[in-house]
């Protein structure tokens, strides 16, 4: 018996032992053995066939499961697929109907739009001294300056799209700037800073500056990987963001090694 015939009558011995089956779980996001439940202990009615009074075509038989991976308790319900399709057609009809609004309120609502204190120049700037293309057919990864022309103004300020995120061009630099001008103070004190804290601060400075593509900034910070921000085949490279903000202020000469 082969190895793989050997797991499928194991995993299969595991789910008759259990009464479960593998679905998916709302609680652990994956496909995982759940098991039914009596759907008193979840405090709901016996009855387990069910349809809608006000739309009499949704029918449905309802089972309670217990996730046995994360132990979350839910409803399942058996339904017709072809509603499924329509929920589907209905969701993405109705988040085209959002964005409209939420364009609509933005443009009726100036103030809600920041108010970009970056001069394009030095975004575009920024963009062509850290933007990559990692998958370039010559095999390697090759600076892709021409991402600055593609820049524009969001609610954000200035913006770039990558894919389904956005990396935010004029908030990357005035958090930067927050950072350099604390430097600045430290040095005013007297205090030498560290060129490497100054650097790592400014990393995670524009690691902090991306949304996906509803607009919506990430919270705390989009992960590095080797020093870049990765948009699929497109990154930021955080190490030359840096290299680029200390280079912009003069402030290497004022830093100590280490």
């Amino acid at each position: 018996m082969s190895t793989f015939q050997s797991s499928l009558n194991l995993y299969r011995d595991f789910v008759m032992a259990t009464g479960g089956t593998q679905i998916f779980c709302p609680g652990c996001k994956s496909f995982s053995v759940c098991k039914v439940v009596p759907l008193s202990s979840l405090d709901k009615p016996k009855a387990r066939r069910w349809y809608r009074t006000d739309h009499k075509d949704i029918a449905w038989f309802r089972r309670g499961r217990t996730c046995l991976k994360c132990n979350h308790t839910f409803l399942s319900a058996e339904v017709d697929e072809a509603f499924i399709d329509e929920l589907v057609a209905l969701r993405d009809r109705f988040i085209e109907q959002q964005k409209r609004t939420v364009q609509s309120v933005r443009r009726r609502a100036r103030w809600l739009e920041r108010n970009e204190t970056i001069p394009r120049e030095l975004a575009e700037r920024f963009i062509e001294a850290t933007a990559w293309w990692l998958t370039h057919a010559s095999g390697s990864a090759v600076r892709a300056p021409g991402h600055a022309k593609r820049m524009y103004k969001s609610h954000h300020g200035w913006t770039v799209d990558f894919g389904a995120n956005m990396f935010l061009v004029g908030k990357a630099i005035e958090r930067c700037k927050v950072a350099i001008n604390g430097a600045l103070d430290e040095i005013s004190e007297g205090r030498i800073p560290l060129k490497s804290d100054i650097i790592n601060s400014l990393k995670t400075e524009v690691s902090g500056a991306v949304a996906n593509a509803n607009g919506h900034e990430y919270q705390g910070y989009y992960p590095i990987e080797d020093e870049d921000l990765i948009f699929g085949a497109q990154s930021i490279d955080v190490s030359d963001a840096a290299e680029f903000m200390i280079n912009e202020t003069c402030i290497n000469d004022f830093l100590r090694n280490g």
